[in-house]
């Protein structure tokens, strides 16, 4: 019986091939649009997803609340994971990460600058699971001086052949390979390329007072994250009071699961781009929306053309079909047209997936089509538009009277008309929503990329201070690069702009006095505002005229001089120094500028002045920025020789 549905349906299909091919088009561009979504949807909701006790994990962050402040930083103190698993019982495994900085590694005559690399507790491994592809990571990470490859980093320096047991050079340190793993899955919330042990470097390297590592808790089965954390705000009493009872700083912990981080995470700190649940949840409802649609226009166009299958329905019933056979039989015809459309739509994103993939900034691969959500969403595909949207018109057409049919009557009164019209109003009140909010959409992405961020970078390069090079090597570049006339301006920083700042206590000048406030600053030089061209509001930039700007000049953004209430900031004073001993003054305002990032709020800024940094920001005169470009990298060479241009 199946076998001869199929075939009935299939002949149906293609001898109606101009009303087949409005459906399948119709579908097919439904489904195509509804697939992308669901695709992006899937890929968000994978992030992380892969770890073997990812349900278990969590993220250790630090809630800081100040006097006239309070924000969440996404990292803990160095003597957090040793105490956390001695006081509480709830904690089965701690492991931190630390920032390894920029390198040169060498093997041989091979060498690369790596970015991504990271120093990694021996811990590690126990908590986060990567497929081991070379030697073993249970004790990978215990000795001082090892080092744990990705697939990639380990090809690079070693061309496919056995990497472990070799070593890299990284200056005068050597580090032995003792594992490679698998490269790390794109949809992971932090990146690297290698783990360097954490036992390569000193014991003590900070107190409580002293934050910046990020830590990741592996909980007992069946602990709640939520009572954990409840306890935990007994840690400050204990450890931490002392250090920032008396600036009125108190600090409790937050545990962010795992999983969450990608989707739920509103810090601008993240060390790699994170997405957004709402943007999930309007993306899925939106495919629904769009299958919809196309349920909608199939039962329609079904409707539609009742009268001329009329005459085959009534034969059928002549003949001895049943009403049940019918409608198995308009509901195979529409399941196939979605299976039609299904495989069409999945070919047309096969060939669309580049393009795809440059307009949501993804990298998808057809795996994706694979995972739980994309199969689900498959299955819920076909029963949407197959079952249901064929539904309707095979209840419908089924009960046509032969009698009636005879006589030329195929209208069942005014109740047809009536729900051809109700289904035309939803549809163009569903694709009106959509596009109204497709113009929305729109509008938003427009406004964020000509958002003005307070800063311009057009014409205007960075360059970054090699390892084991003098600090003072930058000043020098600098120097020589002015001495061209394509250069308009230079200049140094120890942070780039729009990847955060650092933030310590200072003691700042307030309506109380001299309080202690957690402040966000950066080191700059010179020419810092002009490279940039951050616009000054009030007072000057630093200056060559005035030697003073050296050792106490200071530089703020509004938001700084508002969080204080200085009607009048210009001379108002800031402590700098190690023990706070020079009184800086404030010589300049600046217009608000998205330090940490445009997809955060601008936070109180402070900017100070030091004369060697390792970060070169350079702005380029003229048109003829290629052969400008040239100079800056034969320079480099001169000065750096050996070194990358990067």
């Amino acid at each position: 019986m199946f076998k001869n549905l199929v075939k009935s349906a299939f002949r149906n299909i293609t001898n109606k091939f101009g009303y087949s091919f409005l459906n399948i088009l119709g579908m097919t561009l439904g489904i195509t649009s509804a697939l992308f979504l669901i695709l992006y949807v899937s890929d968000e909701l994978s992030f992380d997803q892969y770890h073997e006790y990812g349900d278990r994990i969590y993220r250790v962050q630090s809630h800081i609340t100040e006097t006239d402040d309070e924000f969440t930083w996404i990292v803990a103190q160095i003597p957090f994971a040793d105490q956390v698993t001695e006081d509480y019982a709830e904690v089965e495994s701690v492991t931190r990460l630390f920032n390894f900085q920029r390198a040169l590694f060498k093997n041989g005559d091979i060498e690369f600058t790596e970015e991504d690399v990271l120093y990694a507790d021996s811990t590690f491994f126990d908590i986060f699971t990567y497929k081991t592809l070379e030697g073993s990571t249970d004790e990978a990470l215990d000795k001082p001086n090892s080092i744990v490859l990705t697939e990639t980093m380990a090809d690079r320096y070693f061309g496919g052949e056995p990497a472990v047991g070799n070593t890299l050079k990284v200056g005068e340190e050597i580090y032995t390979i003792t594992a490679v793993i698998e490269d790390v899955p794109r949809n992971s919330h932090i990146l690297f390329d290698g783990l360097v042990s954490r036992n390569s470097l000193p014991a003590q390297m900070g107190n409580w007072g002293n934050f910046g590592v990020f830590t990741y808790l592996l909980l007992q089965e069946g602990e709640d994250a939520a009572v954990l954390q409840e306890k935990m705000k007994d840690m400050y009493e204990r450890y931490m009071a002392t250090i920032f009872e008396s600036m009125d700083i108190t600090i409790e912990y937050e545990l962010m699961k795992l999983t969450d981080i990608h989707l739920r995470s509103d810090s601008g700190m993240e060390p790699q781009p994170t997405g957004s649940i709402q943007y999930v949840i309007i993306f899925s409802i939106v495919a629904f929306f769009l299958l919809l649609i196309a349920t909608l226009n199939y039962i329609s166009l079904s409707t539609a053309r009742s009268a001329k299958r009329a005459k085959e329905i009534s034969l059928r019933k002549v003949i001895g079909s049943s009403r049940r056979l019918l409608i198995t039989q308009f509901l195979a015809e529409s399941s196939m047209l979605t299976l039609f459309s299904l495989a069409l739509s999945i070919g047309l994103i096969m060939i669309l997936l580049p393009q795809l993939n440059m307009l949501s900034g993804k990298d998808f691969s057809l795996d994706v089509l694979g995972r739980p959500v994309a199969i689900l969403s498959l299955i819920g595909i076909m029963i949407l538009v197959g079952i249901l949207g064929g539904t309707y018109p095979a209840i419908f057409l089924s009960r046509f009277s032969p009698v009636m049919v005879m006589k030329g009557i195929t209208q069942s009164g005014t109740s047809r008309g009536i729900f051809r019209k109700v289904l035309t109003v939803i549809q163009f009140t569903i694709a009106g929503v959509m596009i109204a909010s497709t113009l929305v959409v729109i509008n938003q992405l427009n406004y964020m990329q000509s958002k003005d961020q307070g800063w311009n970078m057009d014409g205007v390069v960075s360059l970054q201070l090699p390892d084991n090079e003098p600090m003072n090597n930058m000043r020098v570049m600098k120097e020589r690069l002015l001495e061209n006339p394509q250069i308009e301006y230079a200049a140094l920083t120890n942070t780039r702009i729009g990847e955060g700042s650092g933030k310590v206590i200072f003691q700042v000048e307030t309506s109380n006095g001299m309080d202690e406030r957690g402040v966000n600053f950066a080191v700059v030089d010179h020419d810092f505002v002009e490279t940039l061209g951050i616009q000054m509001v009030e007072g000057r930039d630093f200056s060559m005229d005035f030697i003073g700007d050296t050792l106490t000049g200071v530089l703020v953004n509004e938001t700084l001089a508002a969080r204080f209430n200085w009607e009048e900031p210009l001379g108002k004073r800031v402590q700098l120094g190690d023990g706070g001993q020079i009184m800086g003054r404030v010589i300049g305002v600046m217009k608000d500028y998205h330090q940490t990032g445009m997809y955060n709020d601008v936070e109180s800024l402070m900017l100070i002045y030091r004369l060697d940094s390792p970060i070169l920001y350079v702005k380029m005169a003229g048109e003829d920025r290629e052969s400008t470009l040239g100079y800056i990298g034969g320079l480099w060479e001169e000065l750096f020789p050996g070194k990358p241009f990067e």
